[in-house]
Parts: C-alpha cells; structure tokens; sequence
C-alpha cells in the first residue's frame, strides 16, 4: 500500500508539471509512457535492460529542448539524446556487473550478461564517444570553447570509469558508478562559461 501510494504522488507530481508545459511538450511527455510502462519488465524479456534505461530516462533531452522552444529540432536533440542514452548505457552495465550472478541464477538479463567479462571493456571503451555527439551542435555557438573542453574532461572520465573497472569486484564497480555524480558540474562549469563567454576558462 505505501508503495502504491508513494507512486500515484510521483505519477500525480509528474502529470502536474507536465501539463504546465506547452502542448507540443504535453504530447511528447505522453509519448513516452510506453518506455517508462515496460521499464520494470525489461530485465525479463530485454538482453539489454539498461540500453532501455538510457532510451527511457534521457527523454528529458528532448523533452526539456520541447518545454523551451515549442519544437523538437532534430540536428540539435538528437545528437544529446544519443550521447546521454550511451552514457547511461555504459554507467549501467557496469553497476549490472555486481549484480550478473544474481541476476543469472534469477533468469534475470542485463547488458553485464549479454557481453560478458570479455566484450564488456571493449564495448563500453565505444561510449566515449557519446560526447562529441552533443558536440557537433556547439561547433556553431560564439564561445563554445569551454563547454568543449568539459566535453573532453567528460570524455576521459568516461574512459577511466572503463579502463580502471574491475568487473568482478563490486566495491570497484560501486565507486566508477557513484563518481558519474560529478559529471553535472563538470559540464554545467562548461556550459556556464560559455555562455558567458569568459575567457579565462577557455
């Protein structure tokens, strides 16, 4: 009963911001109840529970672009989308790895399961280039500089989360997903900076 009820106020919060927002936001909100629905299930029927994860939780990017301008511009949200979507992919599927026995004797998937030990580094060091994706839009922005270097400080936290992980220790692995804490301030300095276009954090 209290989770119930702890829900029905989450969802009751969330339908009263959203339907502060402009129509084009109100219907883009509502469009991704169908990710947010079979969330829960995923690690049921989906090898890759925490791609479905990044897909669900950073619809914020084009909801949030939505709320401020009444449109979704594609070559600037989508970019955002993606690079968040293998952010979260990467952080997730090494939170997953303390949990792949468990998971395997449950019938439970995840993304840990599906690459293994073996391909996990390999295709985690990929998301390192989920940076340069919002990247591509600041090119044409005065004053980006900054925002690009944050990027680069992003990108080599990234790889360090990566490179540094032992999957099979989860105080490790516990650390590398906690740390992703930080990389809100590390971009938010950037895009500050650019935006006041202040030389000296150039």
């Amino acid at each position: 009963p209290d989770a119930t009820l702890f829900l029905g106020a989450q969802l009751g919060l969330g339908l009263s911001v959203l339907t502060q927002l402009n129509v084009e936001s109100i219907a883009l909100g509502a469009a991704s109840l169908p990710l947010v629905a079979s969330y829960p299930l995923a690690k049921r029927f989906n090898p890759w529970p925490q791609l479905h994860l990044g897909v669900t939780f950073n619809w914020g990017a084009l909801l949030g672009y939505c709320a401020a301008t009444g449109s979704v511009n594609p070559s600037v949200t989508l970019p955002l989308y993606a690079g968040c979507t293998a952010w979260t992919l990467m952080y997730d599927t090494l939170y997953a790895h303390q949990d792949k026995k468990d998971d395997a004797k449950l019938g439970l998937r995840s993304s840990a399961l599906t690459l293994g030990d073996d391909r996990t580094k390999p295709a985690l060091s990929q998301t390192r280039v989920c940076p340069k994706r919002p990247a591509r839009t600041s090119f044409s922005s005065s004053g980006a500089l900054p925002f690009l270097a944050s990027l680069a400080l992003f990108s080599a936290h990234l790889g360090w989360q990566v490179i540094s992980a032992d999957l099979n220790n989860p105080k490790n692995l516990g650390a590398r997903f906690r740390s992703n804490a930080y990389v809100g301030s590390i971009l938010l300095v950037g895009v500050a900076a650019s935006k006041l276009s202040i030389p000296s954090l150039v």
